[in-house]
């Protein structure tokens, strides 16, 4: 079953991310969006909704005004308030009109997911869902970003947002999943990546460190240390410990 979902919103931004987040779990949707509330308007007028998804404060006709209009013009329609102010004046307000669901912003992944799921009783990924397959392909998503930003200056926080999660519930969902934190998982990342070019290249250790994302040399001789027992100079001039390192994680 296709559901048809509007998506209302004066920021171009914001509508992109409840896109990509129903792209990104196969939802199956068709979405449409508008800018304002009279431009929402006019594609009621025109088209059957399933799922309105209205913010309140923009131009013209606001959210409120919209799911009044809404609820009037298509009785069954599902509405879905997600607003940046959590005023109890508009939750009041919203509950009146029959919304399904306040979500305040930056929306929170599992957050939306569950009002989704909930409204249409359909799972992300086309159904037999199961929390735990969510959770690993998650943390796979994870991974993959430290893949790709490791020579950066990055942090749990930019992980986070990465994969629309906060960051304390990434920070938990983390553990749960590695039984280590994101700070030592990406660590460990970097002096993977650090003993193969010492094992693989001519690059001077200084280098090395920056290349892995460590400014600090004398911190990344600290960190190789005590991972690898040894300093990387004597790493890279005897192959101690060569034969420990995990070459499939570090490619």
């Amino acid at each position: 079953m296709m559901f048809n979902v509007l998506v209302v919103d004066d920021e171009s931004v914001q509508r992109e991310g409840i896109k990509d987040l129903i792209s990104q779990y196969r939802f199956p949707f068709q979405v449409l969006e508008a800018e304002n509330g009279m431009s929402a308007e006019r594609i009621l007028v025109e088209n059957a909704i399933d799922i309105l998804i209205t913010d309140v404060r923009m131009p013209l006709m606001d959210g409120l005004a919209l799911s009044k209009q809404a609820r009037k013009m298509q009785q069954d329609l599902k509405i879905v308030i997600c607003s940046g102010y959590d005023e109890f004046e508009y939750a009041r307000s919203a509950i009146r009109l029959g919304v399904v669901n306040y979500l305040l912003k930056p929306l929170v992944r599992e957050e939306f997911l569950e009002v989704m799921e909930d409204i249409t009783q359909i799972s992300p990924y086309g159904g037999d869902y199961q929390q735990e397959s969510l959770e690993s392909k998650v943390i796979l998503q994870v991974k993959d970003y430290v893949k790709d930003h490791y020579q950066r200056d990055i942090s749990l926080s930019d992980a986070a947002h990465d994969v629309y999660l906060s960051p304390g519930y990434l920070s938990i969902l983390f553990k749960k999943e590695t039984g280590e934190n994101f700070s030592k998982y990406l660590t460990d990342y970097r002096l993977r990546r650090a003993s193969h070019l010492l094992q693989n290249s001519n690059m001077k250790v200084n280098d090395i460190a920056v290349a892995v994302g460590i400014d600090n040399h004398s911190y990344f001789a600290k960190l190789f240390k005590s991972k690898f027992g040894v300093s990387p100079i004597q790493y890279r001039e005897c192959g101690v410990l060569h034969d420990r390192v995990d070459q499939e994680q570090v490619q």
